[in-house]
Formats: C-alpha cells, sequence, structure tokens
C-alpha cells in the first residue's frame, strides 16, 4: 500500500501534467503558475512543518507559545489518514482541468444537472476538507497550546465555536479564490483580446454563485461529521495545561 508521502508525489506529479498541458495549450502564465505554485507548497506542508518544527525546537525551546503551534502543526499535517487525503481535493480540482478532459469548459464544462456543472464535485470536495481542516485545526490547538501561553485564551475561545470560526474561513476563502478567478479572468481576457477561447479561467457570476453553494454544501457536510464525532473536539475544560507544560514561558 502506498504511504502517504508516495500518494503525495503522485498528486504532485498530476499536477505538473495538467499545468504544462495548459502551459502548452494557452500560454498563459496566469493560472498554472498560482496553481502549481500553490498546491506544490500544500502537497510539501508535513515536511515543511517538520523542518520548521527543528528550526523552532533550537531557536526558541522554552516558548509556551511556540510549542503548541509546533505541536499542532505535527498533529494537524500527520494525523491519519494522512495529509495527502486532505490536499486530494485541492489538487485534483486543478488537475481536471487538463485541457483533453477539462471540467471547467468546453463539452464537460457544459453539462448541468439542475444549474450546476461537474466543477460542483471538486468544489464540494475542496471545502468539505478545508472545514474539517479547519475544525481539526482547532482541537489540536486547543489540546496543545497552554493556558498561561500568549494565544491560550484564543485557543479557548475558538474552541468554543468551531462551527462559526470554519463557516467564516470559508467564506474568506471562498471571497479570496473567486476574486483571484475574476482578475485571473479579466488579464487573460485582456491577453487574448477578449478571445474566450484562448482563456484557461471561465468566470461569470452565475458561476460564482454555483461555487457558493457548492462551498456552501461541502461545509454543511463537514460540519455534520464534525458533530457526529464530538469528541474530536476537546471541550474547554478537557483542553487544560498539561503538568509538564506549565513551567514553560510564553
Amino acid at each position: 500500500m502506498p504511504t502517504d508521502r508516495q500518494i503525495r508525489l503522485g498528486l504532485w506529479l498530476s499536477l505538473l501534467a495538467s499545468a504544462d498541458a495548459n502551459r502548452r495549450y494557452y500560454g498563459l502564465p496566469t493560472t498554472w503558475v498560482p496553481h502549481t505554485v500553490g498546491n506544490t507548497i500544500g502537497l510539501a506542508l508535513p515536511e515543511v512543518v517538520a523542518a520548521l518544527d527543528r528550526l523552532l525546537a533550537t531557536l526558541a525551546p522554552d516558548s509556551a507559545t511556540l510549542q503548541g503551534l509546533r505541536a499542532t502543526a505535527r498533529e494537524v499535517t500527520t494525523a491519519p489518514p494522512g495529509w495527502a487525503v486532505t490536499m486530494a481535493p485541492v489538487t485534483l480540482a486543478y488537475v481536471v482541468s487538463h485541457p483533453q478532459f477539462n471540467i471547467y469548459k468546453g463539452e464537460l464544462g457544459e453539462l448541468r444537472l439542475l444549474g450546476f456543472g461537474l466543477d460542483a464535485l471538486p468544489h464540494s470536495a475542496t471545502a468539505f476538507s478545508l472545514t474539517h481542516l479547519v475544525y481539526q485545526s482547532i482541537a489540536a490547538l486547543a489540546k496543545h497550546m497552554p493556558s498561561q501561553a500568549a494565544l491560550g485564551p484564543l485557543a479557548r475561545r475558538l474552541n468554543r465555536h468551531p462551527v462559526l470560526v470554519a463557516g467564516l474561513v470559508l467564506a474568506g476563502l471562498t471571497a479570496f479564490y473567486e476574486v483571484g478567478e475574476y482578475r485571473i479572468h479579466q488579464a487573460e481576457l485582456e491577453a487574448t483580446g477578449g478571445d474566450v477561447r484562448r482563456i484557461n479561467m471561465v468566470w461569470d457570476v452565475n458561476d460564482t454563485a454555483h461555487d457558493i453553494v457548492s462551498n456552501l454544501v461541502g461545509w454543511l457536510l463537514a460540519t455534520w461529521f464534525h458533530q457526529q464525532a464530538p469528541e474530536l473536539v476537546p471541550s474547554p475544560e478537557s483542553s487544560a495545561l498539561s503538568p509538564q507544560s506549565s513551567t514553560l514561558s510564553a
């Protein structure tokens, strides 16, 4: 059975294949460059976290705040079923923009069911994955952040309202992504003289509305699963400071 790192490597190679295909087909860097860079960093995050963890352990071994953040990052990026599962929807959402099987435009992009296209699937899956990641991060932060640390009160406050926090985070990411799509769309139209057939990024108001609804579905599903497993999120009372961390400084 492939390891988490091997799966992430496979996702990265698929990412590069789609990025190169889009580069050759459209000749525009505005879409494939940011998606490639962002997904590459995301897929490599466990290794990045491990390297930073070793560095911070050397530079500030007695900081309660940094110890809490380091432990949170380690848990989030290494906990089962693995970081590849978290990143797969995000990376595959770009992989399926390959010119040979692009679900965002062309024949596949025209398919509709109740007004939704095939792109509703990666949007919902990505929103589900990111929402689950927020819940996981809130739980880990509440568990690992010492109460006397600078971020202790914030960790407990976030842990009291995980659903609201997850909703706000997803809303912010959705707004950021949609604005980015719009700006890339406009830049590509300008670069191609307004020829929609030659642009990689397709954007319109109706599509944005459906994207938002798809993201909402992903958030609702992740929230439902979160509510079915409340033990995954420690209560403020159960996330008290462990005895050995009481000697650390903030």
